[in-house]
């Protein structure tokens, strides 16, 4: 079996272009997901699925993209009101080779706030559906 969850954040201010690294795994079977570089590498060839969890604080945007291979695949932001916290999610599937590689990085040119507490929980996971 393939899946891993990583989450949390490695610091809030994260510019333009720069892998989001989800330092805290809670779980990596397979041993895909690289919680120094924020990368998942597909040991196996296969369908896969992957999911991302961007908050951000009151008043702050966050504009971040699925990267497969250096390719954005797939982008969605979160822009919140000054009065509240915010989070969007997004998913995708993806045909991957051996040694392929996935992550999330920031897209937008400003700086991002994003942030992990008990209740929103950045985060970016994913899981084999077919090998």
């Amino acid at each position: 079996m393939i899946v891993f969850l990583a989450i949390g954040i490695q610091k809030s201010a994260v510019p333009q272009s720069e892998i989001i690294v989800f330092p805290t795994i809670k779980y990596n079977d397979g041993s895909g997901y690289n919680n120094l570089t924020g990368k998942f590498t597909a040991t196996v060839a296969g369908l896969y699925a992957f999911a991302k969890l961007t908050c951000a604080y009151l008043g702050k945007s966050a504009i971040t993209a699925f990267i497969h291979n250096g390719h954005s695949v797939l982008a969605s932001e979160v822009t919140t009101p000054s009065s509240e916290n915010g989070c969007t999610s997004a998913q995708l599937f993806v045909q991957m080779l051996k040694g392929d590689q996935m992550w999330v990085e920031s897209v937008w040119y400003g700086t991002q706030i994003l942030f992990t507490t008990h209740v929103h929980e950045t985060n970016f996971t994913g899981s084999l559906i077919h090998g």
